[in-house]
Formats: structure tokens, C-alpha cells, sequence
């Protein structure tokens, strides 16, 4: 295993919980192009991680909506109709709202400060956290994994790393035009 994988799985999924704006995915995808294994030991720690981050969203939600809420909105990504779409999303359960939204690119910080607003326990959001992170955060690896045996040896391990990240600037790019800044 490579040092420090773990460490920066734990960071990036913290981060992205909070304030940053790229998901670990993209981390977990280069892990995976090299080891299955050490890709998804990560994704367990960057959902755990995260779940911490969530955890100090929804506390920071609680004690100071109108500022948490200001805050997010600074996130690059993040609208107030980002916050519609969660609501929207909750709507069918917290935990099937918050799988749907860790799909289809709606950040993971906003349905933690909606579950706090919305009076949800923090024991609640933190047991569910992991079940609805690490699905995604699994898929993205297995696909990376799965493309890179698919490929085979011909690209070197930093051509595939090139690709990956060429791949990945291309999607926010898109991800962001589609969104906004």
C-alpha cells in the first residue's frame, strides 16, 4: 500500500464534506488504477471522513443556520438551488434523498446542513452517511479498475494517471458550466 493513501483519502473526504469543491472520487479512481485493494480500503476512510465533515456541517447548521447557509453558498457549485434540489431529494426519506443526491452531482455539505434545518438527529445523519458515500465512492473505483485492466499494459501507470485526471478535468469543467461557478 502506498503511505500516506489513507491520510489522503481521510483529508479529501473531509474537505469535500465541508468546503471543497472536487470529490475524493477523484483520488479513489487514481488509487484504483493501479490496486482495486488500496482504492477501496480509501474509499472507506474518505466516507468515514466525510461523515465527520457532515457531522461538523449539520453542528455548524444548527448553532448558525442564515451563516452556514451564507457560507455554503460561497462554495463554488453550490446555489440556492442547489438547496431546492435537496429539499426536493429529501422528500423521498433521508436516506434514499441523500443516495439519489451522491449520484447525480449534488453536493454531500448541503444535505447536511438540510438535515440539520430540517430537525434530523445527528446520530441519524452520521449512521447514514457511510451507507450513502460509500456506494458511489466504490462504483467510481471498480469502474476506474475495471477500464484500466480493460486497457492493459500499452499506456504506462502515468499515461492511465493522465487520462484519469485529463477525464476528470474535462467533467468539471462541464460539471461547473452546467452548474456555475
Amino acid at each position: 500500500m502506498r503511505p500516506g493513501s489513507n491520510i489522503y483519502a481521510a483529508l479529501w473526504g473531509f474537505a469535500e464534506a465541508t468546503l471543497f469543491f472536487i470529490v475524493p472520487d477523484v483520488l479513489l479512481t487514481s488509487l484504483a488504477l493501479s490496486s482495486l485493494a488500496r482504492a477501496l480500503r480509501a474509499a472507506v476512510v474518505a466516507a468515514l471522513a466525510a461523515t465527520c465533515g457532515g457531522l461538523m456541517v449539520w453542528v455548524f447548521a444548527n448553532e448558525a443556520p442564515e451563516t452556514t447557509r451564507a457560507v455554503l453558498l460561497h462554495v463554488p457549485g453550490i446555489s440556492e438551488a442547489s438547496f431546492a434540489t435537496v429539499r426536493q431529494l429529501l422528500r423521498n426519506g433521508l436516506f434514499d434523498g441523500m443516495l439519489l443526491g451522491a449520484f447525480s452531482g449534488v453536493p454531500y455539505k448541503i444535505f447536511a446542513a438540510e438535515a440539520s434545518f430540517s430537525g434530523t438527529s445527528p446520530l441519524t445523519f452520521a449512521l447514514l452517511s457511510p451507507a450513502v458515500r460509500l456506494p458511489r465512492f466504490v462504483a467510481m473505483s471498480v469502474a476506474a479498475w475495471g477500464l484500466s485492466r480493460l486497457v492493459g499494459e500499452r499506456p504506462t501507470a502515468a499515461q492511465k494517471l493522465g487520462i484519469s485526471l485529463a477525464l476528470w478535468a474535462v467533467f468539471y469543467v462541464y460539471y461547473f458550466s452546467v452548474v456555475g461557478w
